[in-house]
């Protein structure tokens, strides 16, 4: 697996990737204002065969905040996802952020294992955060490590 930094030419890409990941995908034009933005990170994971996951995060402050991580379906429990959290981790370390957090969906106990076991812990709830396909609404849990 390679992880790079995205380009411009991968942004169609990354939203096509995130709709198949995410009830609510960025789009393309989110993905080119991450990357143009002064404090977000976008990155990508791909094999030879191509795009297998992505990662956007930003940091501010000594404070870096995680906003989206996904794995193609057909290349899930193939430690992708780890592979770029800890990407991220090695980043803020090496940024000197002293605080990392996320939210997550409440439902998503997959992924709240997977950062219990980078070591987030569970520190908020926002009720009703995310919108759901259905029109309904889905809490987020918060989590946070301390560096």
């Amino acid at each position: 697996m390679n992880i790079r930094p995205a380009q411009a030419t991968d942004c169609a890409a990354l939203a096509a990737l995130d709709a198949r990941c995410n009830p609510s995908p960025w789009s393309a034009a989110q993905f080119a204002a991450a990357l143009d933005g002064r404090f977000e990170r976008v990155f990508l994971a791909e094999y030879s065969d191509g795009l297998c996951g992505l990662i956007v995060w930003q940091s501010v402050c000594g404070e870096s905040e995680l906003h989206l991580l996904a794995t193609a379906p057909e290349y899930r429990r193939r430690g992708i996802a780890s592979g770029l959290l800890e990407y991220w981790q090695q980043a803020a370390a090496d940024e000197a952020c002293t605080r990392l957090f996320l939210e997550v969906r409440a439902g998503n106990e997959a992924a709240q294992a997977l950062y219990r076991k980078y070591g987030f812990q569970p520190c908020g709830r926002r009720t009703a955060y995310y919108t759901l396909p259905d029109g309904g609404r889905e809490d987020a849990v918060l989590m946070e490590q301390s560096c």
